[in-house]
């Protein structure tokens, strides 16, 4: 799986950046020099930043599913099986790579029928739901595969949010459970 990891984690990181770099070149720039932190904080946002909550770099539980966010990437457009997908007008993808353990007691579908609900939160509150096809995502476990308890495995969590939304966290849960939040105030993407 080392090699896995490695090889997946090369591959995203170099089609993020050539996708960030592959628009005009102002483009590239405004992709290069976003934050999700950057602007006033918001009294609309209930979860961004709440007490007990994880920051980039740190891990964070949700019952029996840890998660470590390790690098935010805000971009045009995303690579995946097929090419690049652009975000279109006026709008951005911010790409959470994570690294996942499963602590639970059965195996779990990362991408495709995911025990892990997500949303990203800008600083007004508004929730985001993860873009379809993660699977297809470079990296990315396949469709139906399971990871094991016990077992950790690479992720990369992606989000279609307008040009103009200001990221502030990350929240996840199991099923029915409270939400677990990692804040990403104050993180420039790479």
């Amino acid at each position: 799986m080392n090699t896995r990891t490695t090889a997946a984690t090369a591959v995203l990181t170099a089609a993020l950046l050539l996708t960030a770099c592959s628009g005009p070149p102002h483009t590239a720039a405004t992709s290069a020099s976003r934050s999700p932190g950057s602007g006033s904080p918001s009294s609309g946002s209930p979860s961004a930043g709440s007490a007990g909550g994880s920051k980039t770099g740190e891990e964070a539980r949700n019952g029996g599913t840890v998660v470590k966010i390790n690098k935010v990437h805000e971009v045009d457009g995303i690579f995946m099986e097929g090419g690049t997908k652009s975000a279109g007008a006026e709008a951005k993808y911010v790409a959470l790579e994570a690294v996942v353990l499963n602590g639970t007691k059965s195996g779990m579908d990362l991408t495709c029928s995911p025990l892990i609900v997500s949303s990203l939160i800008d600083d007004q509150g508004r929730r985001y739901d993860a873009i379809d096809g993660l699977d297809k995502i470079p990296g990315n476990p396949e469709c139906d595969e399971r990871l094991q308890p016990g077992s950790k495995d690479q992720m990369v969590f992606a989000y279609r949010v307008p040009e103009s939304a200001k990221i502030k966290a990350w929240e996840f849960s199991e099923s029915d459970r409270e939400p677990s939040t990692i804040d990403l105030s104050g993180i420039t993407p790479t």
